[in-house]
């Protein structure tokens, strides 16, 4: 590939497997990632925290060094945000809970088809796009977020938020159809450390709520996520036409 070619996302892939991992490699590159392989833990932890950084980590749970689990809460913790996608024989709840606990955006349990892996890694990307976008204007809940002005309206009127209420909103639209853990909502919202205990989010969930559509768990737009945080459901980017038109 020439300089002047476009190049594609570029993955890092963490698997200890060396035929599993020489497949996933030429696989990848033949569908146009470029591709960075790491087999151990330590190496992929120096890796994941090394700047400029990946577009995305296909991590394995399980490592001869430092698991999966750990390079990845090592990686959280340093700051990396890049999203992960878990890959792992580990099929079991207790270890999804663990991999989402720690960071993970998603998570393909072995044996698995590399066409869903491509598709799993291509909405990761796609959703880390959308969200890198600082501006637009979204419907949700009933309410109208301009994320430009920092404005949130319902039905014309201005909807009185705190700022740490708004951030919060800004937050999970940006993420929107993603888990935001409760250690990734203290450390990107409240700046604090990932271990601190707080029932802060609650409230503040809950007060987002009371301003938003629905009346029970099943219809709020912040949905909760069991063991683990929180997503937002149902966001709709309203587009300049579509303003021009109401």
């Amino acid at each position: 590939m020439s300089d002047s070619e476009a190049k594609g996302p570029s993955l890092l892939v963490v698997e200890d497997d060396s035929e599993l991992s020489t497949s996933l490699v030429l696989y990848l590159e033949s569908e146009g990632y470029e591709v960075t392989l790491a087999e151990e833990g330590e190496t992929a932890l120096e890796k994941a925290t090394r700047l400029p950084g990946y577009d995305l980590i296909v991590l394995d749970a399980k490592l001869p060094d430092l698991s999966g689990f750990e390079v990845l809460r090592q990686a959280r913790d340093d700051g990396v945000k890049t999203p992960v996608l878990m890959l792992t024989g580990l099929g079991d709840h207790e270890h999804k809970m663990r991999g989402f606990q720690v960071g993970a955006d998603d998570y393909l349990t072995k044996p698995f088809e590399t066409e869903e892996l491509v598709a799993r890694i291509d909405v990761l990307l796609r959703r880390e796009a959308e969200a890198s976008v600082e501006g637009g204007t979204f419907r949700v809940g009933g309410l109208r977020v301009d994320l430009d002005s920092e404005e949130v309206t319902r039905d014309g009127t201005s909807v009185d938020l705190t700022g740490l209420e708004y951030k919060l909103l800004a937050y999970l639209l940006r993420r929107r159809g993603r888990t935001a853990t409760r250690e990734q909502i203290l450390r990107d919202v409240w700046d604090l450390p990932t271990e601190v205990e707080t029932r802060t989010i609650d409230r503040h969930v809950n007060a987002l709520r009371d301003v938003m559509d629905g009346d029970g768990e099943d219809s709020w737009p912040i949905q909760s996520v069991y063991g683990i945080g929180y997503k937002l459901e149902g966001a709709e980017r309203i587009e300049e036409s579509q303003e021009a038109a109401s």
